[in-house]
């Protein structure tokens, strides 16, 4: 495929569309939606624990899918069919209170998200290393932020939606409120399997080396040889369990301890969060294109180590200071994402022959895997021990088992930062050049904040990527390094 041709853009172009639906299914089937329906399910505090650890649990099954696809190819197919399956099964946990009875709900729920999960890290390899010939490497960054940002679009609008949707019946009737969840699964479902359905107009017409006879010891052994690897697994795996439990306690924070309404929680955690990091993902992604990765994994890192404990401060009728704390990680955590997304598609690239694409992706997932799940039945044990009545007084500040949780994300999450030093990524500029220029950066374009909406809803019509070999301004656009 040529790489500034036609059917470049074109392919380019409807990864974006995709990820459209994509993100209304994953804004649809998360946050303030799933928390209320696990809870109206009957999902203890250990099982909130379990819920966080499956994602990260069924990530197991990436080494074998790799496995198949360094041996026979297939990586499009693969793709397809294990991806479209998993969003179906979304339609079933939207039919959970209907399928099953109601002592047999929460089980229910476990297992489906398990075997979804499943589905969804068999098709993992495959489309890193499908994306990692399809996306040329010098606007990776700049691209994958766009492609972010759209989707980010449709996310602020479906979780203001969503929380108004679950505000909308009166406390007492729960019946209403876990009807309203399902249908919202059921849109979930039906957007998730359209976003997978685009892809089969992409072309995977790069040649992929397969390797018929490739034992697993050769497949697992050929990316444990560099040691920019290796470093990159050891930060996978200690900001994994730093954060891997966070999410759902994070919300089980400001239901329980807050008393915030449906409505009040979303805005905190997804439109807000949502709305910021559209603002900062063309930042990093020109850090990131620039200066490389390693580099703005540490300088985003050094800033998300408070992203958990600021929670601590976030109390009912005082939440303003706290939550301006987190959102200071929320700036950075775009730069956390595209750093680590674009050092492993480096790592992932299959042009080498010698190179497991694959296998890199599925070993990371292995290690994420393992992290994640001990990391969610940490988070699980140690709110079933203490207990939701747990409180403890630290300098006239009241904790309670969520503030313990979010104390030690913070300290790991520091720890990760050792990791980061120690990784070599090829590229030979210093992190002080980048801090220069995030300072620079910061101060030359404060003012244009104020305007970034209307230049985001003007971008929205084109859905695509200037690249070589257009004529005029796309021309001339593509080959400035800092235009996003």
């Amino acid at each position: 495929m040529p790489e500034g041709g036609a059917s470049l853009r074109d392919s380019l172009r409807v990864i974006i569309l995709a990820w459209l639906f994509g993100s209304a299914w994953m804004h649809l089937s998360v946050g303030a939606a799933f928390t209320r329906f696990a809870t109206l399910l009957g999902v203890t505090p250990l099982g909130f624990g379990i819920l966080a650890a499956i994602p990260f649990l069924g990530a197991v099954v990436q080494l074998p899918a790799s496995f198949f696809i360094e041996r026979y190819g297939y990586r499009k197919a693969v793709f397809l069919w294990a991806c479209t399956a998993h969003r179906f099964l979304w339609l079933l946990i939207a039919a959970i209170p209907w399928m099953f009875p109601p002592r047999l709900q929460w089980p229910a729920l476990l297992t489906l998200m398990f075997v979804s999960t499943l589905l969804a890290n068999v098709s993992a390899p495959a489309w890193m290393s499908w994306m990692a010939d399809v996306i040329p490497s010098r606007i990776r960054g700049r691209y994958n932020a766009r492609r972010i940002q759209y989707g980010q679009a449709v996310g602020v609008v479906l979780s203001l939606l969503a929380g108004l949707a679950l505000d909308w019946p009166d406390p007492e009737q729960r019946l209403l409120l876990r009807n309203i969840i399902s249908a919202m699964f059921l849109v979930a479902g039906l957007c998730g399997m359209v976003d997978i359905l685009f892809f089969a107009r992409v072309p995977d017409d790069k040649p992929v080396h397969v390797h018929p006879h490739l034992g697993l010891r050769e497949l697992v052994s050929r990316p444990l040889r560099n040691p920019a690897f290796r470093a990159f697994l050891g930060y996978s795996a200690t900001m994994t369990f730093a954060t891997g439990y966070i999410g759902q306690f994070i919300w089980l924070y400001l239901f329980e301890e807050v008393g915030m309404t449906n409505l009040t929680a979303n805005l905190l955690l997804v439109t807000v969060p949502t709305l910021v990091s559209m603002a900062a993902y063309p930042f990093w992604g020109r850090i990131v294109d620039r200066y490389g990765s390693k580099p703005a994994l540490l300088l985003a890192g050094l800033v998300v180590v408070n992203g958990a404990s600021a929670w601590i401060l976030v109390r009912q009728g005082s939440w303003v200071p706290g939550y301006i704390l987190v959102l200071t990680a929320v700036v950075a955590w775009p730069g956390m994402d595209l750093g680590a997304f674009n050092l492993l598609l480096r790592l992932t690239e299959s042009g080498d022959k010698g190179r497991s694409g694959s296998a890199v992706v599925a070993i990371n997932s292995l290690v994420v895997a393992i992290a994640g799940t001990l990391s969610g039945v940490f988070g699980g044990v140690v709110a079933q021990w203490l207990g939701r009545s747990w409180r403890i007084t630290v300098l006239g500040w009241p904790i309670s088992y969520h503030g313990v949780l979010f104390l030690v994300s913070a300290v790991l999450r520091l720890g990760a930062l050792g990791w980061i030093l120690r990784l070599e990524e090829g590229r030979r500029l210093a992190t002080r050049d980048a801090l220069r220029y995030i300072v620079t950066s910061v101060y030359s374009n404060r003012f244009q904040a104020t305007f970034f909406p209307l230049r985001m809803w003007s971008s929205l019509s084109r859905l695509t990527w200037r690249l070589p070999g257009g004529k005029g301004r796309a021309r001339a656009a593509t080959q400035r390094p800092d235009r996003t």
